[in-house]
């Protein structure tokens, strides 16, 4: 029997939440199966952010939804059709080649009755065309009484006073939800469509799967729905989406997004051999899917897939999709991914008037994020091209001050991130943000300058000092995680503040100097001996105070005196703290839940949240003696936390920069939240 492997982390670490214990049973055809309470659906071998009105909850798939011991049932599933069909017995192993109806979607049968019963398929999708049409049909709400009388009409034929009554013609029309233009059955479609996919045992998109059989018209517009944004969990998934464009080579021509994120090599195929031999998702197969699909503009993938990606995979992704847009190969790493960028890189270099190569390329979001073993003539190649720039992602990279130069001047970057880049150097870095057109023009809004200082340092307290007052007031996100800072970086920290809501700090700040950034009145001592005005109130919601030891954290004043958890730091929601401040924090929680705060972790990181899980009971003072199931403390009501900066995501602190708007799930998951710098 399957069992979740679901956690869900709000409290204390290794937190379990209910087990699922559905057992897998045909279900009857478009009944949406049930998610696990509370959890909603869980990603494949992954890290997602928990459907929830608490901040910073995540759920994380320890074992597989699609296992190799869950094969059998994966057999079931099969790619759209649109044609009708003779459906199987839930147990038989249908075809993976043409157009069929998912095995899954049959009737609920006893054991004995399977393979006795033959279901006309056609009479049912009329029985559930008529059935929508008379819901639809008081979407005209001019008519509606009218379709009663003629209803009632229709009966009374029989009776004899209506003799001389002429017969009723039925005559076909469509009704008002059936003629809306594209754009907005788009719209409307796309609340229905699933950024990350189910568990092994529910259907996917069960939704668009019941539009699909209403009528002619809206099958055509949900078909390509289905087609527009596609999640690849596993090669066999692959090798059925793949069947199909070959099949059908317009509904490439439908392919928006490929994502890849959810994708898990061992989900399938316990051996790396034995998935070579199955070859479903190879780098031959890779490349011909991006021949059928020439309108692409996402292509995501991570380090599960980097072993495919060849040097005519990159060449096409470079410039054999021209709307290409957005393209993410997060911690892609493997021998064969360098060489082939590498080859790339240097082939370009040894003949300059290669007309294979545009000056100009279309990508806006690129993430290189983890992307370790790229040399730094890749960037030195790459960077050039990009004159469309928006989204930039090279944590953990090889790039260089010169390649950051190298970045067109028509280019408009928002996002970047250059966390633990070894090969930047402090001046180089302050130099760009100064006086590169593409930053220094009011458009940044994420900037990430985070590093391990066990490893490398980029930023000296002299470099902090420089940097900050170049800042833009634009950013909302600013990671200085590593640098090293003092008491003189308060006054400027205290002005980025303003506009900030995520802020990261370094090393050398003690707890009550972080408190004077969060304090509303509250004045550092060199404030008081300049007589600087009285900052403004703070935006900030996200706290990264990792880099504070657990020496330097004065859980007294955290604690008791609540120095950064009191109603005076509002609208501050999330801190993060090293994993020492955790378990100590952990040992006084009744003290932590008594100011309405809670623990959460994921991962190796872990956060102190405003707003607890549990119902509240409130004494008679107007305090909560016992943690709120609302995110609330004293009149302050918690806040969604998603912003369109963030692209999906809803949690605060994210490592990874998104380049496609999309609920955050798979591996980038983990990337984001889940991992140290």
């Amino acid at each position: 029997m399957y069992k979740s492997g679901d956690l869900v982390h709000t409290n204390i670490k290794g937190a379990n939440a209910p087990a699922n214990n559905n057992k897998m049973s045909p279900k009857p055809r478009f009944m949406r199966s049930p998610s696990p309470v509370g959890l909603g659906r869980s990603s494949f071998s992954s890290i997602r952010e928990r459907d929830s009105d608490l901040a910073q909850t995540f759920t994380s798939s320890k074992i597989s939804s699609y296992s190799s011991h869950n094969l059998k049932h994966l057999a079931h599933e099969v790619a759209v059709s649109d044609e009708p069909s003779t459906p199987t017995s839930p147990l038989s192993t249908p075809s993976t080649t043409g157009d069929v109806i998912p095995s899954d979607s049959n009737m609920l049968l006893l054991p004995s009755q399977h393979g006795a019963v033959e279901f006309d398929l056609k009479a049912r999708e009329n029985d559930l065309a008529q059935s929508l049409a008379r819901s639809l049909a008081w979407l005209n709400t001019g008519s509606a009484m009218e379709s009663q009388v003629d209803a009632s009409s229709v009966i009374d034929l029989t009776d004899t006073v209506m003799n001389d009554v002429e017969d009723v013609k039925l005559t076909k029309s469509k009704q008002p939800f059936e003629t809306l233009p594209i754009e907005i059955f788009r719209m409307i479609v796309d609340h229905l469509i699933l950024d990350t996919p189910p568990n092994g045992i529910d259907r996917r998109n069960v939704d668009l799967m019941s539009l699909l059989v209403t009528s002619s018209s809206v099958h055509d517009k949900t078909l390509e729905a289905l087609y527009r944004r596609v999640i690849v969990p596993h090669s066999r998934n692959f090798q059925k989406f793949f069947t199909q464009l070959e099949a059908h080579a317009t509904r490439g021509e439908w392919v928006r997004r490929l994502d890849f994120s959810h994708f898990s090599p061992v989900s399938l195929f316990a051996t790396a051999s034995a998935r070579a031999a199955a070859k479903n998702l190879t780098a031959e197969t890779l490349l011909r899917c991006l021949n059928m699909t020439p309108n692409l503009q996402e292509f995501l993938v991570q380090d599960y897939l980097d072993g495919d990606i060849d040097e005519n995979v990159i060449r096409k992704l470079l410039v054999g999709l021209p709307r290409l847009a957005a393209l993410d190969l997060c911690g892609s790493s493997s021998v064969q991914f360098r060489n082939a960028f590498a080859a790339i890189a240097a082939s370009e270099g040894a003949d300059s008037t290669d007309s294979t190569w545009p000056q100009k390329l279309g990508i806006q979001r690129l993430s290189l994020h983890k992307c370790i073993t790229l040399p730094s003539t890749v960037f030195e190649f790459l960077l050039p091209k990009l004159n469309r720039l928006t989204h930039l992602d090279l944590a953990g990279t090889r790039v260089t001050d010169e390649a950051l130069m190298s970045i067109p001047t028509t280019a408009r970057i928002s996002h970047l991130n250059l966390a633990k880049c070894s090969l930047l150097t402090a001046d180089g870095v302050i130099n760009f943000l100064t006086n590169h057109p593409a930053v220094n023009r009011d458009t940044l809004v994420f900037l990430s300058l985070g590093c391990d200082a066990s490893t490398f340092q980029l930023l000296e307290v002299e470099d902090v000092s420089r940097l900050l007052p170049i800042l833009p007031k634009t950013l909302k996100s600013l990671s200085l995680k590593g640098s090293k800072m003092n008491e003189s970086h308060l006054p400027h920290l205290r002005e980025q503040a303003a506009h900030l809501e995520e802020l990261a700090l370094g090393r050398g700040l003690s707890l009550d100097d972080v408190g004077t950034i969060v304090h509303i009145g509250q004045e550092s001592a060199e404030e008081k001996v300049n007589n600087d005005p009285t900052p403004l109130p703070h935006e900030l919601r996200y706290l990264d105070l990792s880099d504070i030891d657990v020496e330097n954290f004065n859980l007294a004043s955290l604690l008791i005196d609540g120095l950064l958890l009191g109603q005076k730091t509002w609208p501050l929601e999330v801190i993060e703290v090293s994993d020492s401040v955790f378990k100590r924090v952990a040992k006084s929680n009744t003290a932590l839940h008594r100011m309405s705060w809670r623990q959460s972790e994921i991962g190796s990181r872990s956060w102190l949240v405003r707003g607890s899980p549990r119902p509240s009971v409130t004494s008679g003072r107007g305090r909560s003696s016992l943690p709120g199931s609302v995110c609330t403390r004293g009149t302050f009501a918690m806040e969604n936390g998603s912003r369109k900066w963030k692209m999906g995501a809803q949690s605060w602190g994210m490592r990874k920069i998104p380049v496609a708007h999309a609920k955050v799930g798979g591996m980038y998951g983990s990337y984001m939240f889940g991992r140290k710098l």
